[in-house]
């Protein structure tokens, strides 16, 4: 285990939290920690924006340093009047953040490092280590060499960021920058339960002791004989919960939310366990239907982690403790501090009074558009959300939206009837939104130019795609779904008469949706019939003040579940909504464990109407959400090795010629580019030169189709087959040259793919580093084989790969077809290499 770097990595967000705090304390004044959760994401965001800018130079350690060094500065004078920070408040983001830093940094530990079935680790991995090298931004891409990246690459930046200021290679870097963005998402889903549960009014009424002990050993009981589950796997969880829901209601809802964000899963697993033991849940599971894909009962000793993130026909729907086990730095992940600081910015405006409006101005058109700028370099999926979030705020909150207008308009926008003014709230809402929209896109314009506009003619809006099922949204959202209705009947009920309808509608609601079908009309109704009175219940309430502000992020996830099912964006990444699916619900979570922990606090609580109930309600519910996180923390304990935190653990292992050859190549000159065999059967070990070294290939792993295009793509991946293939000279130095290549790698798949002449025949190519493994050929410009008068034509066909020019000689080849003419220039067609595939 490499201590050190884990030390500095926790002393450098150490600082962020520090440097935060001036700005953290002025947006959450009336917080417990007076925004302390938020600090270390916001300091991040702010660093990253600068670094955005001035990367458009210059980029590199003495960048990064100077302008970390600008940024402290700043916050220097921010807190030249003194920060007042309350201790135990501080010291319990502190605890939180060390405690999930730690534990993910030893669960990656066990892990082999990235690998190229794992997920996005290549891209990911690749993205940092092409900002390793990179002079200035956007960095060069490792998958299309010549061109930038044109992908949403703010979380690597971030993280290399982090690389520069703790002097940490990238290889080392990886697997704590991962650790930092998972604990940063646990402080501040802890930070703004937290606020939010206390800003609620009151401390509520914990229940006693007995009655906490006696829910856990009930759940704990309950789960065990239902599921088949060793006790050990869920007596952590129930012991932590009966000691939470004894706590005062701001701890209640700070450990709850931390909790969903960072440990809980779906109900899938506890579901699929308990099918297997009851034939009823087994035959009301097949009817409600999930993926075809997964089996609707498993036995523990059958648990495999990656299942319950593919319950959807049509998306995945990964959650956080899946994700950071898995192991990718992927944008959805990275993004989620930075959608935290835009809920934070959304819990200060709901607080401000009416009458400050210069304050609200601010929040709305300078703290949102930074955080929209930020999480549109790192995941511009999330764009819309932040300033879904921004809208609802304000549509929600006591002051009216037409308040923030001039005095001399407001006159023009009174409205008599109630519905009036509703609809008037949502538009005017909607508006001021939308005006953040635009300045987050301007604040972020180096980005958007370079990258975004590069790559946004490859998604179009498309509408009614396959509706999801019930089961599989039961599956996925049945947690907070429970959580959520549970929460609101406690706001309304005065019996447990209530209680006792409240559930029989719920159940009706689940019946109904796997009665009537997904579709009617050819409209998938489902979502709305699950999902659509949560969404109405949230804003009633908030609206007769029956609930705070926990209401404005039901209902941004629940529009966000909604929506989906009706609107997507259709890429050639992925089928149909795949992708949106898969990025959106990531966003649902992170709101809803924030709002979730809120809920969970209010119905533990001690009620007339619940009687104790609601606490052991909650225990039951922590139980059931810990099951997948005890099978699978336990199942990657079980198979760990040596622990470490070098991200190229596993290619040293599996492969170590290549991974040597790998580091040789990424310690060469800025500019180098190679030639390497295409990624064209992706989430397989192909083309590691350009992804363990950040060295831009020719063409590297098949995303690059859909980030660039996939006829050029195509057009390069032939171009390739012509320079391990032909065995004349002048034709692959004409392809070299018009690539500006500078080595030539040889390793296992080139050799299984193609069939491969003596290269070092050729002027100008010689042998220049050689592993077991791999050659890597020194590729010389000023004595390659000039072009010769007359067109020059290598040609591969099923049979046979032929070379043809003055003196060419024959080849055989895998079956292509492939057609290249060169005086000056290249011309290539016709490939079947670059079928679409699916991927993120």
């Amino acid at each position: 285990m490499e201590f050190g770097v884990v030390a500095r990595w926790w002393v450098f967000f150490g600082v962020l939290l520090v440097a935060g705090l001036p700005v953290a304390s002025r947006l959450l004044p009336d917080a417990p920690d007076r925004g302390a959760s938020v600090a270390m994401p916001l300091s991040l965001v702010v660093v990253t924006l600068a670094t955005l800018w001035v990367g458009q130079v210059a980029y590199g350690q003495l960048v990064v340093v100077g302008v970390f060094v600008a940024v402290l500065a700043a916050a220097a004078w921010l807190a030249r009047g003194g920060v007042e920070i309350p201790r135990k408040p501080l010291l319990e983001v502190v605890g939180v953040f060390t405690v999930a830093f730690v534990f993910l940094i030893v669960v990656r530990a066990w892990a082999d490092g990235v690998q190229p079935g794992g997920g996005e680790q290549f891209l990911d991995f690749g993205l940092l280590q092409a900002l390793d090298r990179a002079g200035q931004l956007p960095p060069r891409d490792m998958w299309f060499a010549g061109e930038r990246v044109v992908y949403y690459y703010g979380g690597q930046l971030m993280a290399s960021i982090g690389a520069h200021l703790t002097d940490t290679a990238p290889r080392f870097a990886y697997e704590p920058a991962l650790a930092g963005v998972y604990a940063m998402g646990c402080t501040a889903a802890y930070g703004l339960a937290s606020t939010i549960a206390a800003g609620n009014g009151g401390e509520g009424r914990p229940v006693g002791v007995p009655t906490a002990i006696g829910g856990a050993g009930v759940a704990m009981a309950v789960v065990v004989l239902a599921t088949g589950v060793d006790w050990l796997v869920v007596a952590l969880p129930a012991a932590a919960a009966a000691v939470v829901v004894t706590r005062p209601r701001r701890v209640r809802a700070g450990v709850l939310g931390a909790f969903a964000f960072g440990f809980a899963s779906n109900l899938g697993p506890v579901i699929r366990l308990l099918a297997a033991r009851v034939d009823v849940v087994r035959a009301a599971v097949v009817a409600a239907g999930i993926n075809a894909d997964r089996r609707p009962a498993i036995t523990p000793e059958a648990f495999d982690m990656w299942h319950a993130s593919r319950f959807m026909e049509t998306g995945l729907n990964e959650f956080p403790l899946f994700a950071y086990l898995n192991g990718d730095l992927h944008a959805h992940m990275v993004s989620v501090p930075v959608l935290f600081v835009a809920v934070a910015v959304g819990v200060a405006y709901y607080r401000t009074p009416a009458r400050q409006r210069r304050r609200r101005w601010a929040l709305l058109w300078g703290a949102f558009p930074v955080a929209g700028a930020a999480i549109l370099t790192v995941n511009t999926w999330s764009l819309p959300t932040v300033f879904g979030v921004a809208a609802l705020a304000v549509a929600l909150a006591d002051p009216a939206p037409a308040t923030l207008l001039p005095t001399g308009v407001q006159r023009w926008t009174r409205r008599r009837s109630a519905v009036g003014q509703s609809v008037q709230r949502v538009l005017l809402a909607v508006g001021v939104a939308a005006v953040g929209g635009v300045l987050a896109v301007a604040i972020a314009w180096p980005f958007v130019q370079n990258v975004l506009l590069a790559g946004a003619s490859n998604q179009h809006l498309a509408v009614l795609p396959v509706p999801s099922q019930a089961g599989a949204l039961v599956f996925v959202h049945g947690l907070f779904l429970a959580a959520f209705g549970a929460y609101f009947v406690s706001r309304v009920a005065t019996s447990v008469a209530g209680w006792v309808a409240a559930a029989a509608a719920a159940g009706a609601a689940v019946a109904v949706a796997v009665a009537v079908g997904p579709v009617v009309g050819g409209v998938g109704i489902t979502a709305v019939v699950l999902v659509g009175p949560v969404l109405g219940a949230a804003w009633w309430l908030r609206r007769r003040n029956a609930a705070g502000v926990e209401c404005v992020l039901v209902a941004a996830g629940a529009g966000l579940v909604v929506l989906v099912e009706y609107v997507y964006l259709a890429d050639a990444a992925s089928y149909e909504r795949f992708n949106t699916v898969f990025k959106v619900y990531a966003q649902v979570w992170a709101l809803w464990s924030v709002a979730g922990g809120v809920a969970l606090a209010g119905v533990s609580e001690r009620r007339a109407s619940s009687r104790g109930l609601g606490a052991v309600f909650v225990v039951g519910l922590v139980v059931a959400a810990s099951v997948y996180g005890g099978l699978a923390v336990t199942t990657h304990a079980a198979n760990a090795d040596d622990a470490s935190l070098d991200a190229l653990e596993y290619a040293g292992d599996a492969h170590p010629g290549e991974a040597a050859a790998a580091r040789w190549l990424g310690d060469r000159r800025r500019g180098t580019r190679i030639v390497a065999a295409p990624g064209v059967d992706p989430y397989t070990w192909q083309n590691p030169a350009a992804s363990l070294s950040g060295v831009p290939t020719v063409a590297g792993w098949a995303h690059a189709a859909n980030y660039h295009s996939q006829a050029a793509w195509e057009q390069r991946v032939d171009d390739i087959g012509v320079v391990y293939e032909t065995t004349d000279a002048a034709s692959r130095a004409a392809i070299l040259e018009k690539y500006d290549v500078t080595y030539v790698w040889v390793g296992p798949v080139e050799r299984a793919r193609y069939e491969i002449p003596d290269l070092s025949a050729d002027p100008g190519i010689e042998p220049v580093h050689r592993t077991p493994a791999v050659t890597i050929y020194r590729v010389t410009d000023g004595e390659l084989v000039a072009p010769r008068s007359g067109p020059i034509t290598a040609t591969t066909t099923p049979q046979a790969a032929t070379a043809t020019a003055p003196g060419a000689q024959t080849a055989r080849s895998p079956a292509r077809f492939v057609t290249v003419t060169s005086s000056a220039s290249t011309a290539v067609t016709s490939s079947q290499w670059g079928t679409k595939l699916r991927f993120s």
